[in-house]
C-alpha cells in the first residue's frame, strides 16, 4: 500500500492498520517516520499532559508514551480490564486532535483488541430517526471530561463542551463515556434518549475490533471514532504498545509502500 493509498483509508474509512517493523532504540522512531510519510505535523502533548501536577504524577514529558507507562513493573500472566469508549485528549475542544497512532510492540498472550466506535457515523444515523436526541448532543454544555490522576485534578482540570459538532465544516466526535465524564442530562433531557442509543444499538452496527499483532500500526481519526482498549492477559513479557497524536489528518506529501494487514471492513 503507498502513501497515497494509506491517506485515503485512513480518510475515508476512518483508520488503517500497517506492518512497520519494531526496531531496537527508539521506540517511536516508527511514529517519527510514519507521520513525516502521512504528511503530519509534530506529535502533539495533549493539554493534560502539560500540567505540572501530572506530568509528576505519570513522568510524561514528551508528546510521545508507552502503554504502559512501566511495563518492567507488571507480572507475568497478569489480566488488565478494558477501557471505556473515549477520544484522545482529555481536556481538548472538539476536533482538536485529529489523527491518533498505536504501534504494537509487544502482543498481549489473550485479548488486548483495539476497539473502534464510528460515533460520527451513529450521530447522522440518529439524526435521521431522532432530531431532538441528536440536537442535544450539540449543547454546548452536553459533556464534561475530567481528569482524576492527582487530588486536586477533577475540580482543577475539567473540560466542558458538545459530544459532536462541526470543526472546519465536517463532522467532528468527542463522545466519550466512562469514569471521566459526566453527561448533562438533567437539564437537557433529550440528552438520555440519544445516549441510550449510543450505548446500545449504534455499537451493534458501527464498531470493529482490530487486535494488533507485533509491528501492527493503527492509525486512526481520532476527530471522527471514538475507541476503547478491551480487557486482556499478558503473557511472560507484558503487552506494549506506543502512542502519538497529531492535531492534523493525514494528507500526501512523500511516496512509501507499506504492508497492509487485513482487517474488517464496516
Amino acid at each position: 500500500m503507498t502513501d497515497r493509498e494509506l491517506v485515503s483509508e485512513v480518510n475515508r474509512r476512518g483508520y488503517a492498520v500497517i506492518s512497520t517493523p519494531v526496531t531496537a532504540g527508539d521506540p517511536f522512531e516508527a511514529h517519527k517516520r510514519v507521520a513525516q510519510s502521512l504528511g503530519l505535523p509534530d506529535a502533539y502533548t495533549p493539554l493534560l499532559y502539560r500540567d505540572t501536577e501530572v506530568r509528576s504524577a505519570v513522568g510524561q514529558v514528551g508528546p510521545y508514551n508507552e502503554i504502559p507507562r512501566d511495563s518492567t513493573s507488571v507480572p507475568p500472566w497478569s489480566e488488565r480490564p478494558g477501557q471505556r469508549f473515549h477520544v484522545d485528549g482529555l481536556l481538548e475542544p472538539l476536533g482538536k486532535i485529529k489523527t491518533t497512532v498505536l504501534h504494537c510492540l509487544t502482543q498481549a498472550h489473550s485479548g488486548g483488541e483495539t476497539e473502534l466506535f464510528f460515533s460520527c457515523d451513529a450521530f447522522m444515523d440518529l439524526s435521521a430517526t431522532h432530531e431532538e436526541a441528536a440536537q442535544s448532543l450539540l449543547h454546548p454544555a452536553a459533556l464534561t471530561r475530567f481528569a482524576t490522576i492527582s487530588e486536586s485534578a477533577p475540580t482543577r482540570l475539567r473540560a466542558t463542551g458538545p459530544a459532536f459538532g462541526r470543526v472546519d465544516g465536517a463532522l467532528a466526535t468527542r463522545f466519550s463515556d466512562g469514569p471521566t465524564e459526566l453527561w448533562n442530562t438533567s437539564e437537557n433531557p433529550d440528552l438520555q434518549r440519544a445516549l441510550d442509543y449510543l450505548r446500545g444499538p449504534a455499537l451493534e452496527t458501527h464498531r470493529v475490533q482490530v487486535r494488533l499483532a507485533p509491528g501492527d500500526m493503527l492509525i486512526f481519526r481520532n476527530d471522527r471514532l471514538s475507541h476503547r482498549g478491551c480487557a486482556y492477559q499478558n503473557g511472560v513479557h507484558p503487552r506494549r504498545l506506543t502512542r502519538s497524536m497529531y492535531r492534523s489528518a493525514p494528507r500526501q506529501r512523500t511516496s512509501h509502500r507499506y504492508s497492509k494487514e487485513q482487517v474488517p471492513e464496516t
